[in-house]
């Protein structure tokens, strides 16, 4: 019974030392799959680095562009040409002659109604004086009727 009690442990250490040599292979080739996923991993490193590097390159340049986009726009704009601004004098110029004839149009309402309302105080003006003086030759004649008479 020993003998069969000591026979699986001898079968299991042997199978240690299998399991060593195994590991062993094992070891050779996760090596070997490190190396090329250390190989796969640098290349995917130097394809982020030159997409990044690409990446900047490009916003490098959309920046250059604008730039210059920018610096032709101040150009056109100091000379005039600008097209935007051109139309937007052009939009305040109508804007302005617009309000001009408004307040030409304002002006001529404002002085017709300053003439009809002087026109109007000259007439009531006019027939108050002549009421008074119809009133006040009235109350003369009338006051003249009423003196006694000495010849």
């Amino acid at each position: 019974m020993a003998s069969t009690l000591l026979s699986p442990m001898v079968d299991y250490y042997n199978d240690e030392e299998e399991l060593d040599s195994v590991d062993e292979d094992e070891d050779r080739s996760f090596r070997g799959r490190d190396s090329e996923e250390d190989t796969e991993d640098a290349s995917e490193t130097d394809l982020a680095k030159h997409d990044e590097d690409d990446y900047v390159e490009i916003k490098e340049q959309m920046y250059q562009d604008k730039l210059a986009s920018l610096k032709r726009q101040l150009q056109q704009l100091q000379e005039g040409t600008l097209q935007e601004y051109q139309k937007r004098m052009k939009k305040l110029d109508q804007q302005y002659k617009e309000r001009l004839r408004s307040a030409d149009l304002f002006l001529q309402l404002e002085t017709e109604q300053v003439e009809r309302n002087y026109i109007k105080e000259k007439k009531a003006a006019v027939k108050e004086f002549d009421d008074k003086k119809v009133e006040l030759k009235e109350n003369l004649i009338s006051s003249l009727c009423k003196l006694p008479i000495f010849f």
